[in-house]
């Protein structure tokens, strides 16, 4: 028994390091978000030329609400269109679409209708690369636009935010212009312990995550929304030929692999409606991961031979970025095989009078250091990038702040599993319901179209 003891113990020292490397990288991403917060640029005449795809599949209850939104966006309207895409929609999304255009006079908005009954080319990405199709068979994308964005049908968005990406891609020296700048995702709201989850994992992601990798030169996570992508990087790589469920996870990829730089935009904001049950929580995180443990196995090899190949070394420390990141859901498994397995090992351990310890003191107050700190990170995360609201209720909101977190992350745990038995079906995917047509005033002090500029 006493070399079983042994031999589980060795396990368990593998697991615990391969577990702490990934936590020590990531608290550091942690600490230098803390250290270098701020980013600035000077705001530019408008110049880019901007296609904006918002998706909609049976999205009738806000797309009236997201179309009067858009009218406030502050930009020089013969340098942008936005198209409405009715993908496949049972409802009356259309001509709610229609009639709310019509009211806001807004030539440079626009609908297209899609209808698809093949149900394995239904969704998202199927709808992008048929608007894209459709507007290249007129010769209207790759000459004649410089950027695409992607909202979803619920998003409200900061007036300012084309302003900031022009003004963002106009400071990038030529020779390292972005082919895709991700903004600030933010929520429309946090009642109820699921979407305050949400709410508090953005905060922190925005706050102390994506901001450092900016400033370190990494690889920025791009979010499914809120995202600009060059046309041109887009023909290249073949148009919007996503395979999975996480398509921007994808691209984001493709474009590491292909040493090109992403930005992220800590200035300008997106408002996204989250989940407020656990089952819808689960539905869409399912799907996430889905996605997730596709691209894990499909281009981590590929990351790794590129590792050693001299000829395709460049950004190495994007690539091994890139790596940690698509490798999350493999050490969220770990995990939760480590903690029942480091608890049973504990229980023998102690019936057969043998230590257990197998961490040296050091590593232990390292770990009591990074725990402390993934305490500190939530209310630092409101002080940093909230509202007059969340800074004032910072203490009070403490404690459901962290039960909330705490359950976001549990979700994360659980969802690992049938994300990675479900990982070969990448046709299939679950809509999230949308309602909500405001910005929920206990975030954010005043609707984004009136808002506080940024910078």
């Amino acid at each position: 028994m006493l070399e079983a003891l042994e031999v589980i113990r060795q396990i368990l020292i593998v697991l615990f390091w391969i577990c702490e490397v990934n936590v020590i990288y990531y608290t550091f991403l942690y600490i230098v978000g803390m250290i270098a917060h701020k980013q600035k640029y000077p705001m530019v005449e408008d110049k880019l030329k901007f296609c904006v795809f918002v998706p909609c599949h049976n999205e009738g209850p806000v797309v009236a609400a997201t179309v009067e939104n858009y009218t406030h966006i502050e930009y020089a309207e013969d340098l942008f269109d936005i198209y409405f895409i009715a993908d496949n929609c049972s409802d009356d999304t259309a001509n709610i679409l229609r009639e709310s255009i019509k009211e806001s006079g807004k030539r440079n908005f626009h609908v297209l209708v899609r209808k698809e009954k093949d149900i394995n080319k239904r969704g998202k990405p199927h709808a992008l690369r048929w608007a894209i199709d459709a507007l290249e068979s007129q010769h209207l994308f790759y000459s004649y636009y410089d950027m695409m964005i992607i909202f979803d049908a619920d998003n409200f968005v900061d007036p300012d935010i084309m302003k900031h990406i022009n003004s963002q891609y106009a400071a990038c020296k030529a020779k390292k212009k972005p082919v895709m700048i991700q903004c600030y995702l933010d929520s429309k709201n946090k009642k109820g312990l699921v979407a305050r989850g949400y709410f508090e994992s953005f905060r922190v992601m925005n706050a102390f995550w994506q901001m450092s990798k900016q400033k370190l030169h990494l690889v920025p996570g791009i979010g499914g929304t809120g995202f600009a992508m060059s046309t041109k990087f887009l023909k290249e790589i073949g148009g919007y030929n996503c395979k999975s469920l996480t398509e921007d996870l994808e691209i984001q990829t493709t474009a590491t692999i292909k040493n090109y730089r992403i930005e992220y935009n800590g200035n300008a904001r997106i408002y996204d409606e989250k989940p407020t049950k656990v089952k819808q929580a689960m539905v869409q995180k399912t799907r996430w991961a889905q996605g997730h443990w596709y691209l894990f196995f499909k281009c981590v090899p590929i990351l790794l031979i590129q590792l050693f190949n001299p000829f395709t070394i460049k950004n190495f420390f994007k690539k091994i970025d890139c790596i940690f990141y698509l490798s999350g859901r493999f050490f969220g498994l770990l995990v939760a095989f480590f903690i029942p397995l480091n608890l049973f090992f504990i229980i023998m351990c102690a019936i057969y009078g043998v230590n257990p310890n197998y961490t040296s003191l050091w590593v232990q107050i390292m770990n009591y250091f990074i725990s402390a700190l993934s305490i500190i990170v939530i209310p630092l995360a409101s002080v940093y990038d909230g509202s007059k609201e969340e800074k004032k209720s910072v203490f009070k909101d403490f404690i459901p702040n962290m039960l909330a977190m705490y359950l976001i992350c549990i979700i994360d745990l659980i969802i690992g599993f049938p994300g990675l038995f479900k990982c070969g079906n990448q046709k299939v995917w679950k809509k999230t319901t949308h309602c909500m047509t405001t910005v929920d005033t206990s975030i954010h002090s005043a609707t984004p179209e009136v808002k506080e500029a940024h910078i």
